[in-house]
């Protein structure tokens, strides 16, 4: 159990990992010792159980085979000469574990990825909190050391429930695993950050993603509260939520998200005066004619996401938000502020855009037009990005396409086929006509590399976060369109209505506020079973 400055709580696991792979080496003699089971405490007289850095120079670079998030353990048994010290490069890729800080757009900040550090004798210490597959350990000064152990010491949050989700495609059941390692890594501190390398902080729209999924994953988890209530106890109700407009909204859908499919309630009625306030503060900028002006802009003031930021109807899909967000607080409770909105941002939705995400924002706010399933399945997941392939699969779903499982598997599978074993900040389909070299590939001049040479806006090169908890919507996507699941009022009432999409078997468990949701498809016949407190609709 652990308790934050505030008095919250939360609780939290360290594992200590092994290495699986010794990818690359110089001067280090005995490597397969790091691969060796053995006290994890420094031994006294068992120097044959250590690897060993012959000299200055001397160098490993480990592969712990998933991404984690926390430091590096070393039990050093002897570091000889004068000043010995080491240098630990952290990487989510072997191209960033191989590079220095400052090198193909790599940095320090956020999380500290390239340090040196002393390197002692007869010791067992931990080094960094960052996010990383690899590192790589160099001994720079000094002349000798002997190394017993080598861990990946990783954080994870302990929940008390945990959902299941196993079909008969393997490549789908990759794709939840991997979604829910990705968002358990961002469960931080008892709050949910974004990444856990880089953008280690809340951010009020990347979080939807997170409160759905982590909702239908793990219950009721303490830290999607958490974070609602760190952007709404240190922003004035009259500024922006994380000063961008639409995170304004990003904070009712979120709040009214969270309530919906958890029951809280008393939680809802101790934010719905500060909810409220955003809707006052969104409507002071809405034109007669339901354009947008935003008096104190910014450089994110007409922002939806990062792929939509270059187009001057990036607009659009901010309004939408906004517009999405009274009619989730109308599900809850109907408000007059809500229906202004919505009546001033009425003709929004029929606007013109090309752009995937934003007409995908267009549906879900409450267009239906007949080329919106075109529009929105033209070219595949082209278009997609690990934020807005949630909110696209879904606008698909309801403007009548049927192919978002393959479209799914298309672009989370592509990730996969590098070497992801989390889902990342953001992800272009078109990346891999490239046929780029992999995150566990030592990176060479004549091919790209996936991590190192691509990007834009904030995730150029080696900078992109690997492991990002917005990704993790793809999971809120197959519980609510593959499995059919809708929660409301706390769970009591549920309904299910799978989407097999070609699937033959289903077998999930879903913590839900009355207990566990258990469903079942096989052989064409759907089975659930859930609390008597709840009522399911079939």
């Amino acid at each position: 159990m652990y308790i934050m400055a505030d008095g919250k709580q939360y609780n939290e696991v360290r594992q200590d990992f092994m290495p699986v792979r010794i990818v690359a080496s110089e001067n280090v003699s005995e490597l397969e010792k790091l691969t060796v089971i053995k006290p994890a405490s420094v031994l006294f007289r068992r120097n044959d159980l250590s690897a060993v850095w012959e000299k200055p120079g001397a160098w490993v670079l480990l592969d712990f085979g998933r991404e984690l998030a926390g430091g590096v353990r070393m039990v050093v048994r002897s570091a000889e000469g004068t000043d010995p010290k080491w240098r630990i490069m952290f990487g989510e890729s072997v191209a960033e574990a191989m590079a220095g800080a400052g090198e193909h757009g790599s940095t320090n900040g956020h999380s500290p990825r390239d340090m040196v550090v002393p390197a002692s004798g007869m010791s067992d210490l931990t080094y960094g909190q960052t996010g990383f597959r690899f590192v790589r350990v160099e001994l720079i000064s000094g002349e000798r050391a002997t190394v017993q152990n080598i861990f990946a010491a990783s954080i994870l949050p302990a929940f008390d429930r945990e959902a299941t989700i196993k079909t008969n495609d393997s490549l789908l059941n990759d794709i939840i695993d991997t979604a829910t390692h990705t968002l358990k890594l961002s469960c931080q501190h008892g709050v949910i950050w974004d990444g856990v390398k880089r953008d280690r902080l809340v951010w009020c729209g990347d979080l939807n993603p997170e409160v759905v999924s982590g909702s239908y994953m793990f219950g009721n988890p303490v830290h999607i509260p958490n974070s609602l209530d760190v952007l709404r106890e240190y922003t004035e109700e009259t500024e922006w939520v994380n000063l961008i407009p639409s995170y304004s909204a990003w904070y009712v859908i979120n709040l009214c998200d969270y309530c919906r499919m958890t029951g809280n309630w008393a939680y809802f009625a101790e934010c719905r005066d500060y909810a409220l306030a955003q809707f006052k503060h969104i409507l002071k900028c809405i034109n007669d004619d339901g354009t947008i002006t935003i008096p104190d802009g910014r450089g994110l003031d007409y922002f939806l996401d990062w792929s939509t930021q270059d187009y001057e109807e990036r607009w659009i899909g901010m309004a939408c938000a906004w517009r999405l967000a009274a009619m989730k607080f109308n599900e809850v409770e109907e408000h007059e502020l809500a229906n202004e909105v919505l009546r001033k941002l009425e003709t929004v939705i029929d606007r013109e855009s090309t752009l995937k995400p934003i007409r995908a924002f267009q549906v879900l706010a409450g267009r239906q037009n007949a080329d919106d399933a075109a529009m929105l399945d033209k070219n595949g997941s082209e278009g997609f990005s690990t934020f807005m392939a949630y909110y696209i699969l879904k606008a698909m779903a309801e403007a009548g396409c049927t192919d978002m499982l393959d479209l799914l598997k298309e672009y989370y599978g592509g990730m996969l086929s590098v070497g992801a074993t989390s889902f990342w900040e953001d992800f272009d389909i078109t990346w891999l006509a490239d046929n780029p070299s992999g995150l566990a590939d030592i990176p060479t001049d004549d091919r790209k590399n996936i991590h190192r040479d691509y990007g834009k806006h904030c995730y150029t090169q080696l900078r992109h976060s690997l492991c990002h908890g917005w990704s993790s919507g793809v999971l809120g996507f197959v519980i609510e369109y593959i499995l059919g699941v809708e929660i409301a009022d706390g769970a009591k009432t549920v309904t299910v209505r799978p989407n097999l999409c070609g699937l033959t078997d289903i077998e999930a468990k879903l913590p839900i506020a009355t207990g566990w949701l258990e469903i079942t498809v096989r052989d064409g016949k759907v089975d659930v079973k859930a609390p008597a407190e709840t009522n399911v609709i079939r």
